[in-house]
């Protein structure tokens, strides 16, 4: 697409909420949704309440209506204190879980990351499992922050398939090896 949406409060898709606090429509280019980097690949990104363009003080992630889900990978396009422009290093992003309003874990922080793409492909431990909320929220000077390609309640694309599916198809392999014999005898 090559729309871009700006001052989004929330925005929603597929079941899932993606709301900036506060509420950007009043604090003006702050947020935005659509295809903000120019390469018609629709993002998130916003500007921090820590740097020069933007009022965001924390990015959450929900379920509409309720309920958990995992959170297992997404893309980090932008994570830099200098907006528009490359990262210093020093940006302090943190993403965490949260389970009726308990963290899951310790926060993770994430990388450095220049604006725009290419981007970096986050994976997420267990910690980010059958969570209710996940939270995004800097520490430091940070300006733009950007992400794309959310696995939510699915594998991280790559990743290895889950012990019982192991299982499954190693007794598959072996009732094939079993069939196998039979009939060369």
């Amino acid at each position: 697409t090559v729309v871009v949406h700006d001052d989004v409060d929330y925005y929603d898709e597929d079941g899932f909420r993606l709301d900036f606090f506060p509420d950007s429509g009043s604090v003006g280019f702050a947020t935005h949704v659509g295809n903000y980097y120019g390469v018609g690949n629709d993002v998130i990104h916003s500007h921090w309440s820590t740097g020069d363009f933007g009022g965001v003080d924390l990015i959450t992630i929900t379920k509409i209506g309720g309920g958990t889900f995992d959170l297992n990978y997404f893309i980090l396009t932008s994570n830099t204190d200098t907006g528009g422009s490359t990262a210093s290093g020093l940006e302090r992003a943190w993403v965490e879980g949260f389970a009726a309003s308990v963290s899951t874990g310790a926060p993770l922080l994430l990388p450095s990351e220049d604006w725009g793409f290419p981007a970096t492909p986050i994976f997420l431990s267990s910690a980010f499992d059958s969570v209710d909320e996940v939270r995004i929220f800097v520490t430091s000077a940070v300006d733009c922050f950007g992400m794309d390609e959310f696995f939510i309640d699915e594998p991280a694309p790559g990743t290895a398939p889950e012990p019982s599916s192991l299982l499954l198809f190693g007794s598959a392999l072996a009732a094939l090896a079993a069939y196998r014999r039979k009939k060369k005898a």
